[in-house]
């Protein structure tokens, strides 16, 4: 069932009357301010006054100096637009300006965005984050067609994926594996009702108390989320799944380690493994990428796949906002 009324407790405040010091988070040796709302001409004079040198984006100014706080970073996002594509326009904007210096940075900058709204309230603050973006979801999922990247940045290429998933989904129990913030989950329990075990699994749960909550207003008591390592040697206790995804996961691991993973996905898939991963001209450090992958690299480990079945399974390759690989057991 698809909600488009805001959330009745969602920040109406005017940012604007609120003083920048109580809108203002520090993450690493970044200050980052919410800077909705306030003139930014006055704004920037006042730290360039302050001896620090400014660049404008269309969603932030960066103020940098070489005496403590050396690096201020000011974002124009309404409350609306707390939502998952705010990691599309870090890396689009904040990247050329030498900010990004790898994962850490990049976890640092988006913890200070979504803080800022609430520095008081973390959770709320990431309670609306995970809130609006399953809203997005929801709406991208209920339309025929869903436009990709770069239309609709990060959503709406995730939202393309997770159509043709859920076209390609099979049986009564599913696992995503290295789900992140846990949305597919509760986007399947939703569209394919008649699920009797949805699992989202990931090394790091920073989400799950969120999503999970997500679940249980939505009373999708089929849900549930495990945190563990792709690379665990007991991963196959997490039982047999009818459908398995892995999505922008394999590129994440050095190659030796990526087969690994395949081994234990290849363990607990019973049916079929939908695996997708990005085309990319190089790998994106920001995103912690390791390797690159073609079509024909993808098609090489799909056929890998079936040899460590045995030679039971067939597989099928197509482009969906990267690379999509599915490769399905056969009985014989």
């Amino acid at each position: 069932m698809i909600d488009n009324q805001p959330a009745a407790d969602a920040p109406t405040h005017q940012s604007k009357k609120i003083p920048i010091r109580e809108r203002s988070v520090r993450v690493g040796d970044v200050i980052v301010i919410n800077g909705h709302g306030v003139n930014h001409i006055s704004l920037k004079q006042r730290f360039v006054e302050g001896g620090y040198q400014s660049r404008q984006t269309p969603h932030f100014l960066l103020f940098t100096r070489e005496t403590e706080p050396k690096t201020i970073l000011v974002h124009n996002f309404a409350s609306e637009e707390l939502d998952a594509d705010i990691k599309h326009y870090i890396t689009l904007e904040l990247k050329p300006l030498g900010l990004l210096t790898g994962v850490q940075r990049f976890g640092e900058i988006l913890a200070g965005i979504v803080g800022s709204f609430f520095p008081q309230n973390v959770r709320r603050a990431w309670s609306y984050f995970g809130a609006n973006t399953l809203q997005r979801f929801l709406v991208f999922l209920s339309t025929v067609t869903t436009p990709p990247y770069p239309d609709y940045t990060s959503i709406g290429s995730f939202s393309t994926q997770y159509q043709r998933i859920c076209e390609l989904c099979v049986g009564d129990t599913f696992l995503d594996a290295g789900c992140e913030s846990g949305f597919l989950p509760l986007l399947i329990a939703e569209r394919i009702p008649f699920m009797t075990r949805v699992v989202g699994m990931d090394i790091r749960p920073d989400m799950f108390d969120i999503v999970g909550g997500f679940a249980r207003e939505r009373q999708l008591i089929n849900v549930e989320y495990i945190q563990t390592d792709l690379l665990a040697e007991d991963f196959s206790k997490l039982g047999q799944f009818d459908t398995v995804t892995a999505i922008g996961v394999l590129e994440h691991f050095a190659e030796a380690e990526m087969y690994r993973v395949l081994v234990n996905l290849l363990s607990v898939t019973a049916r079929r493994l939908i695996i997708i991963v990005p085309y990319e001209q190089e790998p994106e450090l920001v995103y912690g990428h390791l390797q690159l992958f073609t079509s024909e690299k993808l098609e090489t480990l799909g056929k890998w796949c079936i040899q460590h079945w045995k030679g039971a399974g067939k597989m099928w390759l197509e482009q969906c906002v990267g690379g999509l690989l599915l490769v399905e057991r056969v009985k014989q």
